[in-house]
């Protein structure tokens, strides 16, 4: 009986326990073990916020608020809340870290900075699991940082500056895979960066100035693809050694640099200019020396450069003399009389690429031909070589005869053609186009779908086989022919040759379809005079592919041997600012113009090369380089480095649209580009002369017999921002290279950006902005008259165009 009652008892007293722990829960919702951990830290520190520490539940219990600082999660299904959040800061807490932190296991945030906390920090800290944030900067911490640290897996911030740590970094934080921000600087911290701090490839931020490190920057970033998001990098004031290597500029998401106050030495290489979004750049007070590399001072983002305190040679407001050598006597390739073309795309509104669709209403088929500006824009050139084609032309449709039943309008279409379904050409908007034409003076090459009556290879998905159905071509010339619309060239698909972009068709197919497509033009066009020139393959050069197409279609069949080149990369490469002034990178395409020149003397010496489509950077150009004056460096050399290279047609995409376009999409005011376009129009005649010159890489000079006067005319480009060229010719008629010598004046066109600001695209002509008439007419454009027997002054970032009436050269007469 006696156990009886003492099991009854027991039962009983069970009973009252777990009734009292119960209502204790449903009185304190906080989990009890972390408010256990705050009651600790409570009543074990003296900080002046825990006065505010009221109430028994840290979450709140609905009477009263949350204990300050504290932060809790949503109750679980238990009614339970546990505390993720504890943010005591700048309330002069004083003593060591207070270790019943430890046990508040489900914290997410922990920030005491900017107390008084002494001592390390425990190794336990290694059991906050869910850490994401640690702030503990701006306190006397000491010692080593735990390698512990490394076991929050979770965390993205870690701050521990401001503190008196020593010894060197952990080599475990570099098991953090989610670490953005890590901030160690103003410490004691001694020995070598951890290079496998480069494996984090989320880190954003990395700050360990002031300290005591050693070593170099090359240790630091040996490794390959290191620090792929990294934006700021801070290493000043401490004790590194060594350059900057050129591997640095790999780090392309990089801001801000901070070397200054080390012991580093050496010259700071080209590259780092290329770092495409630098904004900040500190190299003072260190050893450096040489000079800072001209790129820097032109580069679109950089707004603060520190270089004092090193050895540094001026680089600034420089005068470098030059020794042109014109060679007169022959001609060292021709051009055609109107070399100078432009592109009219079929793209539509919806053409849209990174985020952007620049095209708006200048597509063949929606285009305002009825603006004004656009009119005197290609009546200025008189006349002005226009391209009908691009990207979408083999998915167009005429609409004429009969082959034709139905005229779609161009769809986004995922299975379509650079994502798009087929469009037409309806002869209403056919008859405006030629409209305009006839009254602007336009010379018209029309480019026609190729892809009719073919499909696509049960081998290769991208391989297009069967001969081309020329029915619906043909109808569309017959009619041109009956409406007595010109028509300078026709030109067989684009960008089908080689490897193809979308699609592509064999060398031997399309041979055998151009010489169909001649012999059109021989029957609509009988008279020789008056017969329109057939133009292919219009795409990217492939030797071996070139080679068998003019194998194969022989002597006589195709008139203009066309390529295309986009030789800057893609619109959205953030590096394509420094590309367009790099005179080493222009060079490399180089070797594909003397490449297309062999091709043809090997395999078709009665053509000549045209590069049929030009836009420097695809997918519709930069969105801040290619309308501006700074793309005009690229622009303006490949005219010339062609015309060295005997191309006859240099066709720009585009005359409107896209970023590219010579023209503003929406405005319609003429870029820079234009200008430059209808000076050399204007100024440089066929015949092309031989010009070397003994000065630096960064002027770019090309010499041709004048257009319309006697004697020649020079472009002359400077792609240093920090050097003025005095440019003075000599003439190598003969063996004594004598120094060209004329008393009359020399005639001189200036181009400069306004306010010096490369990426302006207001151009100045001999200092002046040039703008469109009131009524909408292009600006004259009359040179500055200068005494012969001067130098030609070419100042940084400006382009110049010079006519030497009384430069005797016999190619010219």
């Amino acid at each position: 009986m006696a156990t009886r009652i003492h099991l009854l008892c027991s039962a009983f007293s069970r009973f009252i326990i777990a009734s009292l722990l119960l209502n204790e829960v449903v009185r304190c919702k906080t989990l009890k073990r972390d408010v256990k951990a705050l009651n600790e830290i409570k009543a074990s520190l003296g900080w002046r916020v825990v006065y505010a520490w009221v109430g028994d539940d840290p979450c709140g219990d609905g009477d009263l608020p949350p204990w300050a600082g504290i932060t809790c999660s949503p109750a679980n299904e238990n009614d339970y809340r546990v505390v993720t959040g504890l943010e005591v800061y700048a309330v002069s807490i004083v003593g060591p870290f207070p270790l019943a932190v430890i046990n508040l296991v489900d914290l997410t945030r922990l920030d005491l900075h900017n107390n008084k906390l002494t001592g390390p920090i425990p190794p336990q800290i290694g059991r906050l699991k869910h850490l994401k944030i640690l702030n503990l900067r701006w306190n006397k911490l000491q010692d080593a940082i735990p390698p512990e640290i490394g076991e929050l897996k979770q965390l993205t911030h870690l701050y521990l500056s401001f503190n008196n740590f020593k010894g060197e970094i952990p080599r475990e934080l570099a098991n953090l895979p989610e670490l953005r921000y890590l901030q160690l600087h103003v410490n004691r911290l001694t020995g070598r960066i951890p290079p496998e701090l480069g494996s984090l490839r989320n880190l954003r931020h990395l700050d360990v100035g002031n300290n005591h490190f050693v070593g170099t920057l090359r240790d630091l970033i040996r490794n390959e693809g290191c620090f792929p998001s990294l934006r700021n990098l801070y290493l000043n004031n401490n004790y590194l050694t060594g350059g900057v290597p050129s591997q640095l500029a790999n780090l392309t998401n990089l801001e801000i640099l901070y070397l200054s106050s080390n012991k580093m030495a050496g010259i700071i290489p080209f590259g780092l200019a290329h770092i495409p979004r630098l904004t900040y750049l500190y190299l003072d007070h260190n050893q450096f020396s040489g000079r800072i590399p001209d790129t820097f001072y032109k580069h679109p983002f950089l707004k603060e450069m520190y270089i004092e305190g090193n050895l540094f040679r001026p680089t600034v407001n420089q005068i470098e003399e030059v020794k042109l050598t014109v060679k007169g006597l022959n001609s060292i390739a021709k051009t055609d009389e109107n070399f100078i073309c432009a592109t009219l795309d079929w793209w539509p509104e919806t053409k849209c690429n990174y985020n952007q669709c620049p095209w708006g209403k200048a597509g063949i088929l929606n285009l305002d031909l009825e603006n004004k500006i656009l009119a005197n824009a290609i009546k200025a050139f008189s006349p002005l070589r226009i391209r009908i084609g691009g990207s979408l032309q083999d998915q167009v449709l005429y609409k004429v005869g009969t082959s034709a039943a139905k005229c779609p309008h161009f769809k986004r279409r995922d299975d379509g053609l650079f994502g798009f379904s087929k469009g037409c050409l309806d002869m209403n908007r056919w008859d405006l186009l030629n409209k305009l034409f006839k009254e602007t003076g336009a010379r018209i090459t029309f480019g026609l779908n190729a892809l009719t009556g073919r499909k696509k290879s049960k081998d290769d998905n991208s391989l297009m086989v069967g001969n081309w159905n020329p029915r619906n071509a043909y109808e569309f010339m017959k009619y041109t022919v009956s409406k007595g619309y010109k028509i300078d060239s026709y030109e067989l698909g684009n960008e089908l040759c080689g490897s193809g972009v979308a699609a592509r068709i064999g060398a031997e197919q399309y041979g055998k379809d151009v010489i169909v497509l001649k012999r059109l033009v021989q029957k609509l066009y009988p008279d020789p005079a008056t017969q329109p020139k057939v133009l292919g393959p219009a795409g990217f050069y492939d030797k071996q592919w070139f080679n068998t197409f003019l194998q194969i279609t022989g002597p006589n069949v195709v008139d203009g041997l066309t390529h295309h080149i986009y030789n800057l990369g893609a619109g959205v490469d953030p590096t394509l600012i420094h590309k367009v002034q790099d005179p080493y990178f222009l060079d490399q395409i180089a070797e594909t113009y003397r490449e297309v020149s062999t091709s043809i003397k090997l395999f078709g010496p009665w053509t000549g090369a045209w590069v049929g489509e030009a836009g420097g950077a695809y997918n519709s150009g930069g969105k801040y380089v290619s309308h501006a004056f700074v793309d005009g460096f690229w622009y303006l050399d490949q005219l010339g480095m062609t015309s060295r290279f005997n191309h006859k047609v240099f066709c720009r995409q585009s005359l409107i649209g896209g970023n590219y376009g010579l023209l503003n999409t929406t405005t319609f005011l003429p870029n820079p580009d234009y200008y430059g376009a209808l000076l050399w129009h204007r100024l440089m005649g066929q015949n092309v002369l031989s010009a070397s010159h003994n000065g630096s890489p960064y002027l770019r000079v090309y010499s041709h017999c004048s257009k319309r006067t006697a004697g020649i005319s020079l472009l002359l480009i400077n792609m240093s921002n920090s050097t003025t060229f005095e440019v003075s010719v000599a003439d190598d008629t003969n063996s004594y290279h004598q120094q060209y010598r004329d008393t009359t004046k020399r005639e001189e066109y200036h181009l400069t950006p306004k306010d010096g600001n490369i990426l302006s695209d207001i151009l100045l002509l001999n200092g002046t902005p040039l703008k469109l008439t009131e009524s909408s007419d292009i600006p004259a454009m009359n040179p500055q008259l200068v005494d012969a027997r001067l130098p030609i002054k070419v100042t940084p970032d400006s382009i110049v165009f010079a006519t030497l009436r009384g430069f005797k050269a016999p190619a010219c007469t």
